[in-house]
């Protein structure tokens, strides 16, 4: 037995994340020249915002460093708990990068989904099973929770797809997101869901990096990364909104700084804190979809980072918008939960937090493009013109050390 194993959790959590972030930014060069040798390229249209082809196996390289800090995680701690998630996240992996080198039609691969959250829920035997007793409801049956399961597998997959449509918003959400869920598990003693949590967040740094700075070197993540991720997140989820881990949170009395987990955390409203902006955006949009009779999966740039960047603003800064927006919502239900708000309230709260998030900047941002010549427009105007970075100086040096990493 090697004495690494006797370290204490949190330095085991460091040097996971670092063999992660290390796989992760080995093998991003190599995968790019791949898919550019090999034409897997994401071609320029009307709806998309890249004016060149770019390669999209991004997905690739973030889920060869979360394979290989889970791998080297194995030596410091049994993950047998999460192999079942590590198996739905291979399958979703060639499914969408198939989805991004020949496509699949939305509706199979809806089926698709239905089927890898069954066996992932079998598999894990964690499901939305623990309403902690919100509404008067404690636990849910089998049947319901399993429904709720996939309901959520579905829903949290197809919003994170959907939330990726410019440079670094994805993977800084990403980033954001693993980094609530890793404190959750890491505080609850659930240390191989935080390990989870920490390879994915190491993994996607590299991406990030080349994605927003990179010029050359530059590559999205594609379907075949968003499933991936969206599959774990859902995993996540789960796991947060079991049984299991409801019995675990409340046997810990003294785990947060300043305090101890009291029984008014809710568990649902965190989830949905930490997702809201992507969930509050997807639902709009396929909503609207509906309303024109079109199906909820058709593409089109009614998403908000699209109104952000019709509005003249920059792919950074709409990306540092969308995230400060996100964590609103975070910010939001932990104040709520630290004023002693029932179970109820913090979730009301954080779901009106998730639909102001985005339908008040969503309908400013129409009404300016609507109205050109009004104050608020040129307000926007001059916002939208200062969230340009023009690549000079520092930031042209930066460039250049990216692409050649």
């Amino acid at each position: 037995m090697f004495p690494i194993i006797d370290l204490a959790p949190k330095f085991r959590m460091l040097i996971v994340f670092f063999v992660a972030w290390l796989a992760s930014a080995l093998i991003f060069k190599p995968i790019c020249q791949i898919a550019k040798s090999k034409n897997i390229v994401d071609n320029p249209d009307a709806r998309k915002l890249q004016k060149e082809p770019i390669p999209v196996l991004g997905g690739v390289v973030v889920f060869f460093g979360i394979i290989a800090g889970l791998t080297f995680f194995k030596t410091l701690h049994s993950y047998v708990s999460i192999f079942p998630v590590v198996s739905a996240m291979v399958v979703m992996l060639y499914i969408g990068v198939i989805d991004d080198v020949r496509g699949i039609k939305s509706y199979t691969r809806f089926a698709l989904e239905i089927l890898v959250a069954l066996l992932m829920v079998f598999g894990t035997k964690a499901y939305v099973t623990n309403f902690q007793g919100m509404w008067g409801i404690d636990y849910v049956s089998t049947t319901c929770g399993v429904m709720l399961s996939v309901l959520t597998f579905v829903g949290v997959v197809n919003a994170y797809n959907m939330i990726d449509g410019i440079d670094g918003l994805s993977s800084s959400l990403g980033i954001q997101i693993c980094l609530c869920f890793f404190l959750l598990f890491f505080l609850a003693h659930d240390y191989s869901y935080a390990a989870l949590a920490a390879v994915t967040m190491a993994a996607m740094l590299p991406f990030f990096m080349h994605n927003v700075f990179g010029w050359s070197s530059k590559m999205f993540i594609g379907d075949g990364g968003t499933m991936v991720l969206g599959t774990m997140f859902s995993a996540m989820i789960l796991e947060v909104l079991s049984t299991r881990f409801g019995t675990a949170l409340e046997a810990i009395t003294e785990v947060t700084i300043g305090g101890g987990w009291t029984l008014d955390f809710s568990l649902i409203a965190f989830t949905l804190a930490v997702f809201g902006l992507p969930i509050a955006d997807t639902l709009r949009v396929m909503f609207e979809r509906i309303a024109r009779r079109k199906s909820p999966f058709s593409p089109d740039n009614t998403h908000l980072h699209h109104l952000y960047v019709q509005n003249g603003y920059s792919f950074i800064g709409t990306t540092i918008r969308e995230n400060l927006l996100n964590i609103v919502g975070i910010a939001a239900f932990i104040l709520l939960w630290r004023l002693g708000a029932s179970k109820e309230w913090q979730m009301y709260g954080v779901v009106l937090c998730a639909l102001a998030a985005d339908h008040i900047p969503t309908a400013l941002l129409r009404y300016t493009l609507k109205h050109p010549d009004c104050a608020l427009a040129g307000f926007v105007a001059k916002r939208a013109k200062r969230s340009h970075i023009e690549r000079r100086g520092i930031w042209l040096k930066i460039q250049k050390l990216i692409d050649r990493a």
